[in-house]
């Protein structure tokens, strides 16, 4: 790493604590020989100042399509009797649908037009406005998506699926350039909070292989984590992480239903629909700072608080009835809030808590030492229950500023990521092996070659490895002439399993070890299959071939959104996910061009078409296999006419007959529509876009139709933007005709420069099955010619 901007791979080290309910960033100006790093965190939120965070919130305006105030000016409003203009209620809480076992009573309704992905996306859009306003402040003339490594914490229970959801929302939120990009970094919250936890360790002159609990209390989770400090400042974590849904909002919930024993149920759910903005500001402006942080569960400390429902939510009279009404009309509208009312807020959640901490500590009987940090751990009653229960077992430590410890961890983690050596497996990972059928497994999964797909273990949940530690497996072809195999890597929150498609296993990611070798080998041409786990964000994955010693296949990283892994490489030749987009309408159904013989395909120009499909794709496998290299293409095939059909999308294809197989027995039908074609292109390759394959797309028809300009430039402008070109061929099936064709390939043309590759967007008119069949195999050829950067 060198001073220059020029020369620097990340001159600035940009950390976000994406919260529940408070969400905030630090900064870190990182300097060659890292002798003096400092680390600011961000204090100044738009009109508000705050430290370390703000509130994890949106307002939106009444159509839900621009944020109108965000963070804490979202719930700011303070109660008033008159009338004035009503926006929608802020949006919160949307961080809880990323988690798989959230409880459904704490996802928060959204509003329809703000999906949880559009309100992430939104908050990171408007937080990002600031980060690169400080930075840009602070570093004239940085490249703000080139220089800045960005690394988000985020929960232990986090899979790769809900990661790659939330790279995605950062990529759309314009802090990134690409999904694949080295720029974006994960680690836990937990990790985080451990590595801030390592100077204090010194402060309080404790020497390396001190083994400590951390537990982080959240707002809406509690996350627990045994590390060992090792040697040269380096954490082992050494039991399996916990944590439960018992965070800091729990205790704002218990206080609403309190509220509703006074009032009414019927008369809160009805203030809560209609004056949302004065439920929050009872919640963040009267209740936490005034009860829920100061309460010390001492009743000598205690005074009576008396809770004014015609100051802190005047709109809540109107709808109590009888008899709560009368109640509080002889109260004057005052609710006494006494110590025992305050305490019971409290235990419910404390008890959860204090049953994690007991049991992490039952696995752990050497731990000595216990921090509290995170933003519930400011609750001076959740100190003194903690001190109570655990100050005769371990050591007790709670930082000055608890809620600050994960940003400044995450801080300290990204300036140096050797600092954790390992850690304990969340998941159990293992690949796809073919086995033969033996009498005892299920006849339903017998295949025609009489075998059968199962899961096999590479590495079990709850196994401390150290980051460089390899796990490895051996797999072989199943056929004597095959020259590929498809390695595909699962994960399980089981210890283990028997098939890939039990309902607990999720796909890693998949890629394709090609080019072995078949000269007098059979079956005996083993690969050796290993992975790593060199980081967050890093699971290394390699495939060795034990007949010749050639390494097929080096990294992965970074899963993309269908759930495969973005390949770290440097390959020669580019790969492409290759979009059909074939014209099934009624005039294809004419016998005047038809299939050569020998297929089994519909004997009309339709089944010309997926002849020249087919014949495309073999070109592809075939042409690619001799260039030593590992190529994994994907294809997708859409069917149109009035309507569309998926036929198959983001297919890795290995058995040449398999595209045969899909397109047999499809019939032509209905009309033409270009739009709902593009349309659908699009939505493919929105879904599973990956920034290291090129979009191809293989459009034919055999008549015209509108020209779909609008579609087809917003596809276009998008891919651009994206920084992945976008190859559009179009190809008219027939003599006459095409004008509406060859202007879609012109304006594909536009947007992008092919000046330095071979491949371009082109219109292409064949008359017959033979030049229709050439002009498929020239351009799966020609893909060839276009190297990867």
């Amino acid at each position: 790493m060198v001073i220059h901007f020029q020369k620097w791979l990340f001159l600035v080290k940009n950390f976000i604590d994406f919260g529940t309910t408070y969400s905030g960033f630090a900064y870190a100006y990182i300097q060659e020989n890292k002798e003096k790093i400092e680390i600011v965190v961000n204090e100044e939120w738009g009109n508000f100042k705050s430290p370390n965070k703000t509130n994890t919130a949106l307002q939106y305006d009444e159509t839900y399509r621009a944020v109108v105030n965000w963070g804490a000016s979202a719930l700011s409003s303070e109660p008033t009797r008159r009338k004035r203009y009503k926006l929608p209620k802020p949006v919160e809480y949307f961080k809880f649908y990323l988690g798989d076992d959230v409880p459904e009573e704490k996802k928060t309704k959204l509003p329809q037009e703000v999906p949880f992905e559009k309100a992430i996306t939104d908050f990171l859009h408007e937080m990002g406005k600031i980060m690169k306003e400080r930075i840009e402040n602070s570093w004239p003339g940085i490249d703000f998506c080139k220089h800045v490594l960005f690394v988000f914490s985020v929960p232990a229970e986090f899979n790769e699926i809900i990661k790659t959801k939330m790279r995605k929302c950062i990529y759309d939120a314009g802090l990134i350039r690409s999904l694949g990009t080295l720029n974006l970094q994960f680690t836990t919250e937990p990790e985080a909070a451990s590595v801030y936890c390592i100077n204090k360790i010194k402060e309080l002159k404790m020497e390396a292989g001190v083994t400590y609990l951390v537990v982080d209390c959240g707002g809406g989770t509690v996350d627990l984590t045994v590390r060992k400090l090792l040697n040269d400042d380096r954490i082992a974590e050494t039991t399996e992480r916990t944590g439960g849904f018992c965070g800091g909002t729990y205790i704002d919930d218990e206080f609403l239903k309190f509220l509703e024993k006074k009032a009414g149920k019927s008369a809160v759910k009805i203030f809560k629909e209609k004056h949302y903005d004065q439920v929050n500001y009872m919640v963040h402006k009267f209740f936490c700072p005034e009860i829920k942080i100061p309460f010390s569960g001492k009743e000598n400390d205690f005074k009576i608080i008396e809770f004014d429902i015609e100051k802190k939510c005047p709109a809540l009279i109107q709808y109590i009835n009888d008899p709560e009404r009368d109640q509080l009309e002889n109260d004057e509208w005052i609710i006494d809030l006494d110590f025992a009312t305050v305490k019971s807020f409290f235990d419910p959640v404390i008890e959860k808590i204090i049953k994690l901490i007991t049991l992490q500590l039952s696995n752990c009987s050497d731990c000595s030492l216990m921090f509290l940090v995170g933003g519930f751990s400011q609750s001076k009653y959740l100190q003194h229950r903690i001190k109570e229960e655990f100050v005769d077992k371990v050591k007790i430590s709670i930082p000055p500023n608890p809620a600050a410890a994960i940003l400044r961890g995450a801080c300290l983690y990204g300036i140096d990521m050797k600092t954790v050596a390992t850690r304990v497996l969340k998941w159990s990972y293992g690949v796809l092996v073919s086995e033969v059928w033996q009498a005892g497994d299920p006849i339903s999964r017998k295949d025609s070659n009489g075998r059968i797909d199962k899961f096999s273990l590479l590495a079990s949940k709850g196994t401390e490895v150290d980051v460089e530690k390899e796990f490895s497996a051996e797999v072989s072809p199943v056929f004597p002439n095959q020259t590929s195999i498809l390695v595909q890597f699962y994960y399980t929150s089981e210890h283990n399993s028997t098939y890939c498609d039990e309902p607990h296993v999720r796909s890693l990611g998949s890629f394709i070890v090609s080019g072995l070798p078949i000269v007098n080998s059979g079956l005996d041409r083993r690969v050796l299959l290993t992975l790593r786990f060199a980081s967050m964000e890093s699971t290394v994955a390699t495939a060795k071939s034990l007949h010749n010693g050639d390494v097929y296949h080096t990294a992965f990283s970074t899963l993309s959104d269908n759930g495969h892994l973005f390949p770290y490489r440097n390959q020669t030749v580019a790969a492409f996910h290759i979009i059909f987009v074939l014209d099934r309408s009624g005039s294809m159904n004419s016998h005047d061009q038809q299939p050569t013989s020998g297929t089994p395909f519909c004997n009309n120009r339709l089944g010309a078409a997926f002849e020249a499909t087919d014949k495309f794709i073999k070109t592809r496998i075939n042409s690619t296999q001799g260039q030593n290299t590992n190529i994994d293409d994907i294809y997708s095939i859409i069917l149109f006419e009035s309507s569309t059909e998926i036929l198959f999308e983001n297919q890795i294809i290995t058995d040449i007959d398999f595209v045969q197989d899909k397109l047999k027995g499809k019939v032509t039908k209905g009309g033409t529509n270009f739009r709902k074609a593009v349309r659908e292109v699009d939505r493919v390759i929105d879904k599973h876009f990956n920034s290291f394959r090129l979009n191809v797309i293989i459009f034919l028809s055999d008549g015209q139709d509108r020209l779909p300009e609008n579609e087809l430039t917003n596809i276009c402008q998008k891919n651009k933007e994206k920084g992945s070109p976008l190859y559009f061929n179009t190809i008219h099936f027939g003599s006459t005709g095409g004008d509406v064709l060859r202007q879609m390939a012109n304006i594909a043309q536009n947007y992008h420069d092919t000046s330095s590759n071979s491949t371009q967007c082109q219109y292409t008119r064949t008359p017959d099955t033979i030049s229709l069949i050439n002009s498929f195999t020239n351009v799966a050829n020609s893909l060839l010619l276009y190297k990867s950067v």
